[in-house]
């Protein structure tokens, strides 16, 4: 026998369903993906202004009370962040409030402590701390030479075999290897190395290629604000703003900011939230129909070929 308060939570756990009986997955809006986002179309140029706008606005509203941000509008303030948001705000209260806030965490927010703080946060991984110092320099917080505190990623390695990777010892996981090849590329743009330029400039063709190959037809890698965005702000950086890799970042950004101007990390968690969503309520609940049409909706999620740029083998979701 169910107790009430079961019977009422199945009941509107059952009302969520979308039209195609199935539940739709959202994430909280973010502050580190509206910063990105900002950044990325604000480097663009005067284009996309409105929207460039409506973000910083709602990164001034949800400003934490002691200047910082966290990962979402309930989190306590961190210096990635914080630092993100920073640069993606022009001079006023809330930026200067973000730095005072910085200043504060790392003793200082001169290019060299700062740069320096955020690469020590996440160690040898540079999955994160290089996008994150590339998008310090690109909004001007880093200053006139900001590049030279952005490690060089070795973007050409992504032009060898994708077997290799394992054996490459890559500085960043398998998934951001679109921001490998275009973060790479932007600082080699930027700073290009006396030696290996000639072999950079050699493979940039041929990664722009594979660049291109990977790339969802929304345009959005993993459907992610961030990544997209460390993407589009590099390859303009490095001069590529007409490329269509960009082009599709952008298009992806301006149909997936929210109507508060912000973005969401991701744009829809459907798969996960539907499989939890049948593990919580029981399986007499629904109908045999329904059970056939979920067990057919979950299969047409799967992989059923190698993913496009992980290499996962299919069969997984």
């Amino acid at each position: 026998m169910r107790s009430t308060l079961a019977v009422n939570t199945i009941r509107h756990l059952l009302s969520l369903r979308t039209k195609d009986g199935v539940w739709e997955g959202s994430l909280a809006s973010s502050a580190l993906s509206t910063a990105t986002a900002v950044i990325a179309l604000a480097a663009n140029g005067s284009a996309d202004r409105a929207l460039v706008r409506r973000g910083r606005d709602w990164l001034a509203q949800h400003q934490n009370a002691d200047g910082g941000w966290g990962d979402t509008v309930l989190s306590v303030s961190n210096i990635s962040t914080t630092a993100l948001c920073w640069a993606a705000l022009t001079d006023g209260p809330s930026a200067s409030r973000a730095e005072a806030w910085l200043a504060k965490a790392t003793a200082s927010t001169t290019p060299g402590a700062l740069a320096k703080a955020i690469a020590d946060r996440y160690g040898k991984d540079r999955t994160f701390s290089v996008p994150i110092l590339t998008a310090l320099t690109i909004g001007g917080r880093l200053g006139p030479d900001g590049w030279r505190h952005v490690p060089q990623l070795p973007f050409e390695l992504a032009a060898c075999p994708h077997q290799w990777f394992q054996w490459l010892r890559l500085p960043v996981v398998s998934y951001a290897l679109p921001a490998l090849i275009a973060i790479g590329l932007a600082k080699h743009r930027a700073r290009p190395h006396p030696v290996g330029s000639v072999l950079r400039n050699a493979l940039t063709p041929r990664v722009m290629r594979i660049l291109g190959e990977i790339q969802p037809s929304c345009g959005g890698f993993l459907e992610a604000t961030p990544l997209t965005s460390f993407v589009a702000m590099s390859l303009i950086s490095a001069g590529m703003q007409t490329h269509e890799v960009v082009i599709k970042c952008l298009d992806f950004l301006r149909a997936s900011i929210r109507d508060d101007g912000s973005w969401p990390i991701d744009t829809n968690l459907s798969t996960w939230l539907t499989t939890l969503a049948i593990n919580a309520v029981p399986p007499e609940v629904f109908t045999t129909a329904e059970r056939e049409h979920l067990t057919d909706w979950l299969l047409a999620q799967q992989f059923t070929a190698e993913h496009p740029y992980t290499h996962a083998a299919p069969g997984a979701w």
